[in-house]
């Protein structure tokens, strides 16, 4: 049906260009095949990294329990079952990339300005809705957004043939594990939401539980009536609404996820583990530290800190500017500085250390999910022990999510 729309907008596109009204005709053209670009030239892996690891790694990577806190993978219209050109993430090459656990994340909002007026539709959600032809509602609806989104990680699990599993409680990830461990074929997969601004009427903590969701992000790239972002315009904290919506969700078995919140706001939350307000500790899902990069989009050394001595996870990601340089290398150095820094503080600082690659959020990233092993055999190249390897590739993630999980 949508090849057929968009055949349908290419020709009255191509007429209008044609007869003379070429604004509206380039208008249309834009929007049947602008998405398509916009997906194609935005989730892209760095040129350079083609190398193949070694055998011996690869021998070694094929053992690991492999974990990827943060992927927005139904953002995109894409046939996630078989291998494609465009993006990072599709079932062959989760397989191919050996990934135990995959949490998808759903997106739903991204303002480019406050600055114009709301007529000029500056939500560039909006635009991607509209260019790749979705329903109507989600044009102009957040939980509509999020609506579809499920239906596609559905889709993708019902046609995956029993190799993707939805994982909603401890007893579905210890499943999981023995079934890996005995040799069989399977995936997890773990629903992340990306911003709380979606919560509202029947959109509320239940539904979030019953969808399946066991991670919630309190702000995504705008503040919120829930707290602030660390990209916004307010820079404060949780809101009293906040402050009931993290316990409310903490209440229901649902992890906190502290990725673009706040200074302020992470403060907040962490108080409140510390005060006893909540019973799980917060995650950081995908990250980079100021102390190797000083970029607002990263954490400082001690807020670092903070959500390790807290017992949570930091989840290092793939991309410029959290990385200081586009290469898996980068990777490297961030771990080492971050396992550093948690080490000084009195921690057991690889036991806090994750990864959280934010594949398919329109960013260029330094592998696909099928390059999994170029992140095990760089660590090995850092001097990190076999152990330590384990535990930062996926054992710290399901750990952490086996303890917290309901």
């Amino acid at each position: 049906m949508y090849r057929v729309a968009q055949s349908v907008v290419l020709l009255v596109g191509a007429y209008l260009l044609l007869s003379g009204r070429p604004l509206f005709g380039l208008f249309l053209l834009f929007s049947a095949f602008g998405y398509w670009f916009f997906d194609r030239y935005t989730n892209r892996v760095v040129k350079g990294s083609e190398r193949k690891p070694r055998e011996e790694t690869s021998d070694f990577h094929d053992e690991l329990f492999v974990a990827d806190l943060h992927a927005d993978v139904c953002l995109w219209r894409r046939d996630h079952i078989n291998r494609n050109k465009r993006g990072h993430v599709d079932l062959p090459r989760l397989i191919e990339g050996n990934v135990s656990l995959q949490f998808v994340t759903v997106p739903t909002k991204l303002v480019l300005t406050r600055r114009l007026p709301r007529f000029f539709l500056t939500d560039l959600f909006f635009w991607s809705a509209m260019m790749s032809l979705q329903r109507i509602r989600t044009w102009f609806f957040v939980s509509a957004r999020a609506e579809l989104q499920l239906e596609r990680v559905s889709c993708w699990i019902k046609n995956s043939q029993g190799s993707l599993k939805l994982i909603r409680n401890s007893n579905d990830l210890q499943s999981l594990s023995e079934d890996q461990s005995a040799g069989r074929q399977g995936i997890g997969i773990m629903l992340g939401l990306e911003g709380a601004h979606v919560l509202r009427g029947r959109f509320n903590v239940s539904w979030l539980v019953e969808q399946g969701f066991r991670v919630v992000g309190i702000t995504h790239f705008n503040d919120n009536r829930f707290g602030d972002s660390a990209h916004g315009w307010r820079r404060s904290g949780l809101t009293s609404v906040g402050h009931d919506l993290v316990k409310d969700l903490d209440n229901n078995g649902i992890i906190i996820d502290l990725a673009h919140c706040s200074e302020q706001l992470i403060s907040d939350v962490i108080d409140m583990y510390d005060e006893g307000d909540l019973t799980r500790p917060p995650i950081l899902s995908h990250t980079g530290i100021k102390g190797v990069h000083n970029h607002r989009r990263n954490i400082s050394d001690e807020q670092a800190i903070a959500v390790a001595r807290a017992g949570g996870l930091i989840g290092v990601t793939f991309f410029r500017p959290a990385l200081p340089h586009n290469s898996v290398k980068a990777v490297g150095e961030v771990v080492l500085y971050l396992i550093g820094i948690l080490n000084e503080a009195g921690l057991e600082g690889v036991r806090h250390v994750a990864f959280g690659s934010d594949f398919d959020g329109a960013v260029k990233t330094v592998i696909d999910s099928s390059g999994w092993p170029k992140i095990t055999e760089m660590l090995l190249e850092s001097g990190i022990s076999n152990k330590e390897i384990q535990l930062l590739m996926g054992e710290n993630v399901r750990c952490f999510f086996a303890k917290h999980l309901p």
